[in-house]
C-alpha cells in the first residue's frame, strides 16, 4: 500500500526549511536547491507542493506573520490595559532564538518589499493588522481620551522596529532584559502619569535611574 503523505505537514516542513535557508544564505541565496537541501528532498518535490520559488518565499513570510500573530493573541489572555499592550509589544520582539529567526526572515523580506509586489502586499497586510491591534489596545485603555492614538501607535511600532532590528543584529548587547526595560520606559513616557490603567510595573520604571534602563 502506498505511504500516506500529509500534504499540509509537508508544506510546513518546506516552509521551515525555507526559514533556515533565509537565515543561512539570505533572500537572494535562497534558491530552490538551497530549500530542497534543507528539506531533504528534490527540487522536483518542491514543485509538487508550490508552483514556484516566489510562492514558497511568500508562504514562509506568511507563516512568520501567523506565528507572531498567534503569540500576540495568546499573550493577551487574562490581561487588560497597559499589561495587555506591554505583553503584545514584548511578543513582537526577538526575545529568544525562535523570534530572532523570525526577525531575520522579516529583515530579508524588508530589503526586497519595496520592489516586489507580492512581498510588498504581504508586508502591508501584516503592518495593517499589527497597527489595528495596537490601536485597539490603546483605545481600550484610554477611557478619558487623553492619548493621540494614531501618533502613539506610530511611535510604538517605530520603537519595536528599531529595537527588533538592533536585537537581531546584536543580541549580545540588546538582551531580553534590555528590550523589556526599553518597552517599559516607552510606555511610561507615552501614557500620562495620571492614567488610571498605569500598572505597578510601569510606575516602577519612573523610579529607575535612566542609566540603568539603557544598559
Amino acid at each position: 500500500m502506498p505511504k500516506q503523505v500529509d500534504h499540509e505537514q509537508r508544506r510546513q516542513e518546506i516552509v521551515a526549511a525555507t526559514w533556515l535557508a533565509l537565515e543561512d544564505v539570505g533572500l537572494d541565496g535562497t534558491t530552490m536547491r538551497e530549500i530542497a537541501l534543507r528539506a531533504e528532498c528534490t527540487t522536483g518535490r518542491l514543485n509538487h507542493y508550490f508552483e514556484s520559488r516566489d510562492a514558497i518565499i511568500v508562504a514562509a513570510l506568511r507563516q512568520v506573520h501567523s506565528a507572531a500573530a498567534h503569540r500576540m493573541l495568546s499573550a493577551l489572555d487574562g490581561l487588560t490595559g497597559i499589561d495587555a499592550l506591554r505583553a503584545v509589544l514584548l511578543e513582537s520582539l526577538p526575545l529568544d532564538a525562535q523570534r530572532r529567526r523570525e526577525w531575520k526572515v522579516w529583515l530579508a523580506f524588508w530589503s526586497r518589499a519595496s520592489t516586489d509586489d507580492a512581498l510588498q502586499s504581504e508586508n502591508t497586510r501584516r503592518y495593517t493588522e499589527w497597527r489595528d491591534l495596537i490601536s485597539t489596545l490603546l483605545k481600550a485603555l484610554d477611557g478619558a481620551n487623553e492619548l493621540d492614538r494614531g501618533r502613539t501607535t506610530d511611535a510604538l511600532l517605530a520603537i519595536v522596529d528599531g529595537l527588533g532590528l538592533q536585537a537581531t543584529l546584536d543580541p549580545t548587547t540588546m538582551t531580553a532584559r534590555r528590550l523589556e526595560q526599553a518597552i517599559d520606559q516607552a510606555l511610561h513616557d507615552m501614557i500620562p502619569r495620571t492614567h488610571p490603567h498605569r500598572t505597578a510595573e510601569t510606575v516602577r520604571v519612573a523610579e529607575r535611574p535612566r542609566a540603568r534602563a539603557s544598559r
